[in-house]
């Protein structure tokens, strides 16, 4: 990651502040009212500290900025096709850049939009996220996200980040299966693989051997 350009390091070094923070991390959501705007505030649910922008002329049901503190996300609708185009405007106006990365990193969204649709999500955290990282968990983890999103009933209103959330974010390859969805022990390579490459990128958890136990178990139903 030492590599990347500044403002595309920047971002992820924000996911993952709001991460170890505690249920800042805030990746998904079923609409902006639930972030405190837009509608009746819902006790609980407000996204503290934060505002809404617009993304240049674009309608806010397609994409908009929020801006936690000073730091600018690109959130958008995961239909949307043109994510890309979103990304581009995003980079040039507000992280400083030419446009959106076009070599090494894919626009992806950080809750994977296939299963966020499913979900009945109305916008979705953008990043740019190395292309291996990312090609590697669209083929595995979140291949099993969307078949069980699919298959469970219930609908969650917001979604927050998680562990393996900001392993895809940071670069992580080593998803080489989906997740195993009867045996939480069958999950253990892959996720001391996980806590591994997070703390030779200085994100170590609090607890190692618990977190990484409850993150087996999650694998094997996270949706």
């Amino acid at each position: 990651m030492h590599d990347w350009p500044p403002a595309l390091q920047q971002q992820v070094r924000t996911l993952v502040r709001q991460f170890l923070a505690g249920g800042e991390a805030w990746i998904g959501i079923a609409g902006i009212e639930f972030l405190g705007v837009g509608g009746p505030q819902r006790t609980g649910t407000m996204r503290a500290g934060g505002r809404l922008e617009p993304l240049g002329n674009r309608p806010l049901d397609r994409a908009f900025v929020w801006v936690q503190g000073a730091e600018p996300e690109l959130w958008a609708d995961p239909r949307a096709s043109s994510y890309r185009d979103l990304f581009d405007e995003f980079a040039r106006t507000r992280l400083g850049l030419a446009g959106r990365p076009t070599t090494g990193f894919n626009i992806d969204h950080v809750f994977p939009k296939s299963a966020a649709a499913v979900d009945d999500m109305s916008h979705v955290r953008m990043l740019a996220i190395a292309a291996a990282s990312n090609q590697a968990a669209g083929r595995t983890l979140e291949k099993a996200m969307k078949q069980r999103a699919v298959k469970a009933a219930g609908r969650k209103r917001i979604r927050h980040a998680t562990w393996m959330t900001i392993g895809k974010a940071t670069g992580f390859i080593g998803w080489e299966s989906l997740p195993d969805s009867a045996d939480a022990n069958a999950n253990m390579p892959l996720v001391h693989a996980l806590f591994a490459h997070l703390a030779a990128r200085g994100i170590p958890a609090d607890f190692p051997d618990l977190e990484q136990r409850l993150t087996a178990h999650t694998l094997t139903r996270i949706r």
